[in-house]
């Protein structure tokens, strides 16, 4: 019984509420939790997140980084192996968050990304939008078909923070039809 009990607390999902997104508690973007991409040592994540009230993390390793899961994958941390620096976090959050909330905070997005799955049953456009100065990307649901329309109140999928090694910046991207910049609200096509 006991087994059972334990397993289920692992499985749990976490309220992380904004994630510090837009209360920018405990701490502000790029910072989540305590722990900030780029900065925080491997080693002072699991007791960070738990001082923070996060402890439903389970870990894992692999040749090139180390990572903790947690809340069934709501919010993960991810360090590269070598230099046992944290290089990337993602989280979903609990709380609604619309892209006029996080333009509103951080100002408009540099550019986006648009990626068509023509291939599937029925055809998606994933959309994810890019904030250099924080190295922040926002993915945004899915919407079915080729265009993606987005306007203030569009909802939040996740969030993600990186290091200056994984951010691709504006500078660093061929603007396309997979990269666009940013073109305010509205329709955008791949």
């Amino acid at each position: 019984m006991s087994v059972i009990r334990v397993y289920l607390n692992l499985t749990q999902r976490i309220n992380i509420a904004d994630g510090g997104l837009l209360s920018r508690l405990p701490c502000a973007s790029p910072c989540a939790f305590g722990v900030t991409a780029g900065q925080t040592r491997w080693e002072q994540v699991l007791p960070i997140l738990e001082k923070n009230g996060i402890s439903k993390c389970q870990t894992e390793t692999s040749v090139s980084w180390v990572l903790a899961s947690c809340g069934l994958g709501r919010f993960n941390v991810q360090a590269d192996a070598q230099t046992r620096i944290v290089n990337g976090i993602w989280f979903q959050p609990n709380s609604s968050i619309s892209v006029g909330e996080i333009i509103a905070q951080y100002g408009e997005p540099d550019f986006v990304s648009l990626d068509f799955e023509k291939y599937l049953e029925t055809p998606t456009t994933q959309m994810n939008l890019y904030w250099d100065s924080i190295r922040m990307l926002v993915t945004l649901p899915e919407t079915g078909g080729g265009i993606f329309v987005i306007d203030k109140t569009t909802e939040i999928k996740g969030v993600d923070f990186s290091d200056e090694t994984l951010y691709q910046s504006s500078s660093e991207v061929e603007f396309g039809s997979f990269y666009q910049l940013w073109n305010g609200f509205g329709a955008y096509q791949p």
